[in-house]
């Protein structure tokens, strides 16, 4: 079983036996550096490769007394679901917590494969430095676990200024931590949720039938729904595969053979033709056409990236004047049955599955998957909350209650 799950098993841990994660086990996608601890990213361009140092998250974690427990099978390098057994660990009991990067909704994604919650935290809450990112403004590093409170103290654990993540957002993460510290706050106020008017247009029928039984039954638990506008929604999955190729072609160029990771064992006239061989040789099928997509938008179609980031500024000022009237946003992780298990070919049917998850990842908002209900069998669609940037401990502890109300199971403690 082991065998099918983890890429890696640490059998050298040796865990501090006091601190707030003392007793957690966690489990480490190869996207993120741990020490010593083999990190390829499930990519032949990092083949071989050992990471140096920790992740700055994954040193707040040993602090705390964190129990690593290995690696589990990811996508090439973090893009999508591919082979992803995170959630095979948290369900064989393997561990605690699953860490993953979260660029697209991967975490969320993951998360309601496998029943669990999966959340997203604010951009510039937690440090991305050590994480082997393809998109750097829109990543962050993912949280799955069954415990919301679990997750809650996970982020608490891994929150925290960093000089070398220049992303960081300081007076966010001061206020922030103050949530941590009084989460009950938020556990009795009255509670507005929005519903994001230009949703329909983007839903199947199938699973919009399901998400309007999910926001009728908190309607009549007490919650209030709210229609909310977000103009530019349809635009978002044209603006995070324009700006998300553009990054990724930009970011992919340190994979060039030289200094680490694949060289071409084929005998080469030069070095240009070393650079060009290892380079087709280091990336799968799906990560090649996402490359050539940026390198196109890069210096074919500049217009195109002028245009997508300046929908993304639409989205996030839109997405920000919604939370004056309402406390987080819903919307269903996905409107197709078993996205989750699909395995994509182009670049196109990559953002089918994403096409709902994109959207906290382009305004940097914090975003969590709820697991759906068991009835007769069948598990429900699971739904994804939006939080305000920051709010990130409101968030979870709002989360609990729409949890309870949803699944009708017992009060989730944060």
């Amino acid at each position: 079983m082991k065998s099918k799950i983890f890429t890696y098993i640490n059998v050298s841990t040796q865990p501090r036996p006091d601190g707030s994660m003392a007793g957690t086990s966690v489990i480490v996608e190869s996207g993120i550096s741990v020490a010593n601890w083999p990190g390829n990213a499930q990519s032949v361009a990092l083949e071989n490769y050992v990471a140096l140092e920790d992740a700055t998250l994954i040193q707040h974690l040993r602090n705390a007394g964190a129990n690593l427990k290995g690696r589990t099978f990811m996508a090439e390098l973090g893009l999508g679901l591919d082979r992803d057994t995170c959630g095979d660990a948290i369900n064989s009991g393997l561990s605690d917590v699953a860490l993953k990067t979260d660029t697209t909704g991967e975490a969320r994604m993951a998360a309601t494969a496998s029943g669990c919650f999966g959340f997203k935290p604010s951009y510039g809450l937690i440090s991305r430095f050590g994480l082997f990112s393809l998109i750097p403004s829109m990543e962050s590093c993912g949280i799955i676990s069954r415990s919301l409170e679990t997750i809650s103290k996970t982020i608490y654990t891994m929150a925290g200024l960093d000089e070398r993540d220049p992303s960081m957002d300081k007076s966010g993460i001061d206020r922030a931590m103050s949530q941590f510290n009084h989460p009950k706050e938020f556990q009795d106020c009255p509670l507005t949720v929005g519903l994001v008017r230009e949703l329909n247009s983007a839903m199947g029928h199938e699973g919009n039938k399901e998400f309007e039984q999910a926001c009728e039954k908190l309607g009549k638990a007490g919650v209030q729904i709210k229609e909310v506008s977000i103009k530019d929604f349809s635009l978002a999955r044209t603006s995070h595969n324009v700006i998300g190729t553009v990054e990724a072609s930009s970011s992919a160029g340190r994979f060039d053979g030289v200094r680490y990771g694949h060289r071409t064992g084929t005998l080469v006239k030069n070095w240009n033709e070393m650079y060009i061989k290892s380079r087709g040789e280091s990336f799968g099928p799906l990560v090649k056409a996402y490359l050539f997509q940026g390198g196109y938008f890069q210096y074919k179609n500049y217009n195109a990236f002028l245009d997508a980031c300046r929908i993304r500024a639409s989205l996030i000022e839109t997405v920000e004047k919604a939370f004056e009237t309402v406390d987080m946003i819903i919307l269903p992780v996905s409107d197709k049955p078993c996205a989750t298990t699909q395995k994509p070919d182009t670049v196109s049917d990559f953002y089918d599955v994403f096409s709902l998850t994109l959207l906290a990842n382009l305004t940097g908002n914090p975003a969590i998957s709820i697991p759906g209900p068991v009835n007769d069998g069948n598990t429900r669609s699971a739904l994804q909350l939006i939080g305000q940037r920051v709010d990130d401990a409101r968030l979870l502890a709002l989360a609990a209650r729409i949890s309870d109300i949803y699944t009708g199971e017992m009060h989730h403690e944060i």
